[in-house]
């Protein structure tokens, strides 16, 4: 019989999901190496703890009933009951999805439950991944159909507005057209974002110095740096090899980071560009002295139609096609914010091996 029990204590201890065991009390009995990981915490620490602390606090109350009503409807047998998705607590403090289940057993005058987990913070991850995929392919299949419905339109009306503008001389009518001219330019904007988010246009990459593209930004947008007292700062590392990238599309990406970093300064402040070359990797990165974005916003700002600006103001895919260029180019995006602290966005791109000296 100690044979048999070293054997099953060998079976649980080696098992990839966590196992558990409580009393009646709900207290730990048992706590197997997979759960020390999943928990980050040692079997000893475990030992006599109630089960709560592997909960966090808005599951616990609902947690106990469950066992409770399991004792009572399933004394003798061992059939397992369902959990469901929870979520777990780790000891510091991290919550995460698991899936879990309970069985019971009952020795002598007492019960014990033993409770399986599995992490499920990957699968939750690719559902969601897969979910955000579907919608991008529903997206471009829309975005594709309404660029020929909307577009061909939209440059009737732009063209017809402009010839009115020359022809008008009432400062009033030419008012009203310019304001046509704006929102019909905003729509064609928004309608290549689309086709660009839904990957309808194939890149043409060659090999590209960055710094250009850099100037051409800021040929583009000093003006409205000049209007927003926005001082700018450039560091850009001379000897930095080329990237084998799309040139449009870098430069969309640096206008529409350098664009978010002037409206982000409405009062003023400092934009950054600085260019390094760093393990084979040339990183560009676009830092303001703005108001800085909330720590629990910043892993939202790639995602289709968030947006920190108001209503009106943006359509929330702009950091959304530029997340999608870089990965396109087996590049890498990430960002550094703090509330009132300003923002930077780096940029890491692969540099071009002939170029590498």
């Amino acid at each position: 019989m100690h044979i048999v029990e070293r054997q099953l204590a060998g079976i649980i201890q080696s098992a990839m999901d966590a196992i558990i065991t409580i009393n009646e009390n709900q207290h730990v009995v048992q706590f197997n190496a997979a759960a020390e990981s999943m928990f980050g915490c040692s079997a000893r620490e475990a030992m006599g703890k109630p089960i709560d602390l592997f909960l966090p606090e808005r599951f616990r109350a609902h947690h106990r009933q469950h066992v409770r009503n399991f004792g009572e409807t399933q004394v003798t047998d061992r059939r397992m009951g369902a959990l469901g998705a929870v979520s777990g607590l780790r000891f510091d403090g991290e919550e995460f999805p698991i899936e879990a289940s309970i069985s019971q057993f009952k020795k002598g005058r007492q019960h014990w439950y033993t409770v399986i987990l599995r992490d499920i913070t990957e699968r939750k991850r690719m559902e969601s991944q897969l979910r955000q995929t579907e919608r991008l392919a529903e997206l471009g299949t829309l975005a594709a159909g309404m660029a020929h419905e909307i577009g061909t339109p939209m440059n009737v009306i732009l063209g017809r507005a402009e010839y009115l503008m020359r022809k008008t001389s009432d400062e009033s009518t030419k008012k009203g057209l310019t304001t046509i001219v704006a929102q019909v330019e905003r729509i064609t904007k928004i309608m290549k974002q689309l086709l660009s988010f839904a990957g309808q246009h194939p890149i043409e990459r060659r090999p590209l110095v960055l710094s250009l593209v850099v100037q051409d930004i800021m040929d583009v947008t000093q003006e409205r740096l000049e209007k927003r007292g926005i001082r700018l700062e450039v560091d850009l590392e001379s000897k930095c090899p080329d990237v084998l990238a799309d040139r449009d599309q870098m430069g969309q990406v640096l206008l529409n980071l350098v664009v978010n970093a002037i409206q982000a300064m409405p009062e003023g402040g400092t934009l950054s560009l600085r260019l390094r070359c760093r393990n084979e990797h040339a990183r560009l990165s676009v830092s303001d002295t703005g108001c800085g974005i909330p720590s629990d916003l910043v892993p939202k700002l790639f995602i289709p139609f968030f947006s920190t600006k108001g209503v009106g103001e943006g359509t929330g895919l702009g950091l959304t096609v530029v997340h999608g260029i870089i990965e396109e180019h087996q590049g890498s995006i990430t960002v550094d914010s703090e509330p009132g602290q300003g923002t930077t966005f780096h940029i890491d791109l692969p540099v071009h091996r002939s170029s590498v000296p």
